[in-house]
């Protein structure tokens, strides 16, 4: 492939993820944070994903004696920490988009993307528990992705390998 089609393919690509994160943040926004002039936009330190289903009205019961079952409340969040490196020698790399979704039917993408430090380190702190994939790409890098389990209130850390390529010059990280 030539070097103009290698970049429609990588332009068409960011366009594509790009396009997907926004449809994503606003259709699972819940909808009294819409407002009556259509979606609201997402203000700084929203970053934790959110799926709101619609609820089906039910009849009245008679009140009934209170259950001695333990109330469900959600899982406390964890933290991951992830360090991109050049594959073949494990140098750090600076300014690494990194970004993650949770493994669920459907899945949710991470709204949150960070750049690695000049220690190659990117932090997420308030991340929810269970199965996640996350990616890692840089510019003059292929992408690099792995898929971990998140533990309730646990740390992940996971480092990413990325693989010099001249051609991969996007820095936008998509799971």
């Amino acid at each position: 492939m030539s070097p103009a089609g290698r970049w429609g393919v990588t332009l068409a690509g960011v366009v594509l993820s790009l396009s997907l994160a926004a449809f994503l943040r606003t259709a699972l926004r819940p909808p009294e944070s819409r407002g009556p002039a259509g979606p609201a936009r997402p203000s700084v330190g929203q970053g934790s994903p959110r799926i709101v289903k619609k609820q089906r009205p039910q009849a009245p019961t008679a009140p009934s004696e209170p259950s001695e079952s333990p109330v469900s409340t959600p899982a406390e969040p964890g933290r991951v920490e992830v360090r991109a490196t050049r594959g073949w020698d494990g140098y750090p790399l600076r300014g690494v988009a990194v970004g993650m979704m949770l493994e669920t039917k459907p899945r949710v993408v991470f709204p949150v993307q960070a750049r690695t430090d000049e220690h190659g380190m990117a932090y997420f702190p308030n991340v929810p528990s269970g199965r996640l994939t996350i990616c890692a790409r840089g510019t003059g890098y292929l992408e690099s992705c792995r898929t971990a389990d998140l533990q309730a209130g646990g740390n992940l850390n996971m480092g990413l390998g990325l693989t010099e390529d001249e051609t991969a010059s996007a820095p936008v990280a998509t799971p």
